[in-house]
């Protein structure tokens, strides 16, 4: 079978083929002319051509789309060359400054010359603009849809449903797991009786009222749990949470970090929602910390609203409340 036969699946190896080819060529052309420049050069080179400033790393990094390490060796490269120089820069200690040397600008208009052929001669190979529009539309789509997360998340198909016993245990590990990384969040020797009930999570739903939910793939992992209240009465917080009536909630919700990004949190939370909405609670009451932005801003999304009624302190950690309404 030839590469060719494997459709998009060979868009990788093709596109390096194409890279490989045109990387050689410019390098065999620099040579052949006596110039000592080399593809790999060209993007660094020209933007420093172009600017009329010394540019940091990050800047370049920023204009060409490379990784810090591709630019970082390529300087290194042009340094040697005796193309550019490295500085200190004056305003961050950290950073370093990028400029072309006077050998470096001398060497510009011969460059240009060539590019200018290159040009030519590329534009009657892809053509004139479908090609290279269709190559920036990709590049953008790359960049703002990630093809890791879309894939994985398809393949692994992760479904809502009630733990079994038998998974008990390994929640309890993952919410231990995922609170004690917490930013700002206290830790177990802060709270070992907090840590004990995430631990034991499992016990919970010994009472008929509380359900403990899993995201489970179709491979059997657990990407994530929360736990279901089907009264407030059953919530176990503090404050004044379970004095609420006609209404349910859910707490301890955690998502293994392996599986962030895949909208795990979300479903469970959807999830959460949408069996209130189902029950005869007009109300659901949930809490989150400053240390669960991302969670957060999710339930505000969805539209939880603010309940300041509903805070308390756990130990020295503030703790805030949520409504939504369900009916």
């Amino acid at each position: 079978m030839r590469l060719e036969d494997l459709g998009y699946l060979s868009i990788g190896s093709q596109m390096r083929r194409v890279y490989e080819k045109l990387q050689f060529e410019g390098d065999s052309i620099y040579k052949n002319m006596g110039i000592p420049f080399k593809s790999s050069w060209f993007p660094i080179y020209y933007v420093l051509s172009q600017t009329n400033r010394a540019l940091t790393v990050m800047e370049l990094t920023e204009n060409i789309s490379y990784s810090r390490i591709t630019v970082k060796n390529v300087i290194r490269e042009l340094e040697k060359a005796g193309y550019v120089d490295i500085l200190p820069n004056p305003t961050d200690n950290r950073s370093k400054l990028i400029q072309l040397t006077a050998k470096g600008k001398g060497m510009e208009p011969e460059l240009q010359s060539i590019w200018r052929l290159f040009h030519k001669h590329l534009e009657n190979l892809f053509g004139k603009d479908d090609f290279l529009h269709q190559l920036i539309e990709i590049n953008h789509k790359l960049n703002t849809t990630s093809l890791k997360k879309e894939i994985i998340k398809e393949y692994t198909h992760y479904i809502v449903r009630n733990a079994k016993e038998t998974e008990f245990e390994r929640i309890g590990e993952l919410l231990v797991e995922v609170y004690s990384a917490l930013s700002g969040f206290p830790k177990k020797e802060e709270q070992p009786q907090y840590y004990e009930m995430l631990r034991n999570v499992g016990k919970l739903t010994e009472n008929k009222n509380v359900e403990l939910l899993a995201a489970v793939s179709e491979q059997g992992n657990i990407g994530g749990a929360v736990v279901y209240f089907n009264d407030m009465k059953d919530y176990g917080s503090g404050g004044t949470a379970t004095q609420e009536k006609n209404a349910c909630g859910f707490r301890l919700l955690g998502v293994d970090a392996k599986t962030r990004g895949l909208g795990i949190g979300k479903m469970l939370t959807e999830y959460c929602v949408e069996k209130g909405k189902k029950s005869n609670a007009e109300t659901m009451v949930i809490h989150t910390t400053k240390s669960m932005k991302t969670a957060w801003k999710m339930y505000e999304r969805l539209g939880f609203k603010r309940a300041q009624d509903l805070d308390f302190m756990q130990g020295n950690l503030p703790v805030f409340g949520f409504r939504l309404q369900l009916k």
